[in-house]
């Protein structure tokens, strides 16, 4: 196996694995809003998450930034509350697409640093980690991309085939991810 397979394996399995909940639910918050139709603006979320997570990742990794792990898991919850809560009382759709653009740079950049920890234990060692770091993040990228896709077909079949009004749907999601969230801060 080749480092570009490998460390693109890594980012993708990263996310994919249900170690990541508060990755996969900061997403599910973020797209819950957006219909199949709107695929491109999805892209447009999850490639802004990912440039800020990143340069935070880099950041860290280069160890321009430290800050405490137990102190940045904790804001990754609140990132997921806070968009979970933006969802529920944003009712103008363009405010509320616009409000997603940027809790995906500037969350991003809190989620990136969650991804510090075990990013420096993949480059132990290393001296140059541009690449890894960039096929570590495609990695990551590709996996956004797979769960926004089972989001939205998730969201397509309650709202469209059985017929659960959006904006109930939106809410109830939305209110279920934060109490999940809140259950790991306490």
């Amino acid at each position: 196996m080749n480092d570009f397979e490998l460390y693109f394996k890594l980012g993708l399995n990263h996310i994919l694995s249900f170690s990541s909940w508060d990755h996969i639910l900061f997403l599910l918050a973020l797209i819950l809003i957006f219909e199949i139709k709107e695929f491109k603006k999805i892209l447009v979320v999850t490639g802004l998450f990912s440039l800020a997570h990143t340069t935070s990742l880099f950041l860290s990794a280069f160890n321009y930034i430290r800050i405490d792990e137990n102190l940045i898991e904790t804001l990754i919850v609140y990132t997921i509350i806070i968009t979970s809560i933006s969802n529920i009382f944003i009712k103008n759709r363009k405010i509320i697409h616009q409000t997603h653009y940027v809790f995906s740079l500037l969350f991003g950049l809190i989620h990136g640093l969650g991804f510090a920890k075990d990013f420096k234990l993949l480059i132990a060692g290393q001296s140059d980690v541009s690449f890894p770091l960039l096929e570590f993040t495609l990695g990551i990228e590709m996996a956004q991309i797979i769960v926004a896709f089972v989001i939205l077909v998730f969201s397509f079949v309650c709202i469209k085939i059985l017929g659960i009004p959006q904006k109930e749907y939106i809410k109830i999601l939305s209110a279920l991810v934060i109490g999940y969230s809140l259950a790991h801060l306490f």
